[in-house]
């Protein structure tokens, strides 16, 4: 307790989980100096956890303490008392939250809220339980509005996002390195094609079960985005080899692919990415039925530094397919394939 605030505070606390601040207090509950911890741990800046969601109760002793966190993850499961906390109470603990996830039954005026007082966000993840809810849509008009130096955002089973809102983010968040955007089924070209003409720097594009989309989005994608390094287009059942063609023409730095179920794609395309994009280290081909030995002897022979590999349900793989993966790459760590192959 002798040490000057301003060390204790920059130099001791940030160093401490939320947990360590917890059990901190705790053991001084009863001691002489409580009053002078409680002081001196006002207004600190944890750096929080990424991977550990936060309860209702949690935050609201955080919130007395008036202390506040640079990682944010919430999950709503009693929801009246944890959005209540968070409107009447608590608001100044957004002010330094870089990184903020919400999980849960999240209310759209709640998700609004929290966004307007997060000036500092640089990443977004939400995961809605309620899948058929119409919320999102209006979540991301607020991420428009106070958000535009995001740099990620992940939008999880949001069903109801439309192209207006993607089209709005597009336009606002032009900083924006990584999207994810799975489940959104009514998602369609004109928003992907806006996304890339606004958001040039984008690095990592998931679209997972975005069954709209088509290759006219992912050729548009390569060339306005070529720093592109992971892309995710598992289910997207529209896409075909001139998309993959486009992505090697242009995004020669991608290092992780993911195709599963995209059974249009052939190894016209697979070859090509095997000698374009040479630093390939993630690739999955699930389900892709017209890939053959050809194309896997060819990213074994090239892709020599693959770490995982997914070639389920390619029924013409055969044992000369094998054979070279187990040759060149022999830093794989992961290799999927068909019961009858194994």
């Amino acid at each position: 307790m002798m040490l000057p605030d301003d060390m204790f505070k920059q130099d001791l606390l940030p160093y401490l989980t939320v947990h360590d601040i917890v059990k901190l207090d705790e053991a001084c509950m009863n001691h002489i100096y409580r009053s002078q911890l409680l002081n001196k741990i006002n207004g600190v800046i944890l750096l929080g956890y990424k991977d550990i969601y936060m309860k209702a109760s949690l935050f609201k002793w955080l919130g007395m303490r008036r202390i506040n966190l640079i990682n944010m993850d919430l999950l709503f499961k009693d929801e009246d008392s944890f959005s209540s906390s968070i409107e009447n109470d608590y608001v100044d603990q957004f002010r330094y939250t870089q990184y903020l996830v919400m999980r849960g039954s999240v209310r759209d005026d709640i998700a609004m809220f929290i966004i307007s007082h997060c000036p500092f966000l640089l990443s977004i993840d939400i995961s809605y339980d309620d899948i058929s809810s119409s919320y999102p849509q209006v979540t991301l008009q607020s991420i428009a509005e106070h958000c535009t130096g995001l740099q990620s955002l992940s939008l999880n089973t949001c069903h109801e996002i439309t192209d207006t809102g993607l089209m709005s983010i597009s336009k606002h968040l032009t900083n924006l390195e990584s999207l994810k955007i799975n489940y959104c089924r009514r998602i369609t070209d004109a928003s992907i094609i806006t996304l890339s003409t606004h958001c040039t720097g984008l690095q990592s594009l998931n679209l997972d079960r975005c069954h709209q989309i088509t290759d006219a989005s992912i050729i548009s994608i390569s060339t306005h985005c070529t720093g592109l390094q992971l892309l995710n287009l598992d289910h997207c059942h529209q896409i075909a080899d001139a998309s993959i063609i486009s992505i090697c023409t242009h995004c020669s730095g991608l290092h992780s692919l993911y195709l599963a179920n995209c059974r249009q794609i052939t190894d016209a395309s697979i070859i090509l990415i095997s000698t374009h994009c040479t630093g390939l280290r993630i690739l999955g081909l699930h389900g892709c039925n017209h890939v053959t030995d050809a194309s896997i002897i060819s990213i074994s022979t090239y892709c020599t530094g693959l770490q995982s590999l997914d070639l389920w349900n390619c029924y013409q793989i055969t044992d000369a397919s094998i054979i070279s993966i187990s040759t060149y790459c022999t830093g794989l760590q992961e290799l999927l394939l068909s019961d009858y192959r194994c």
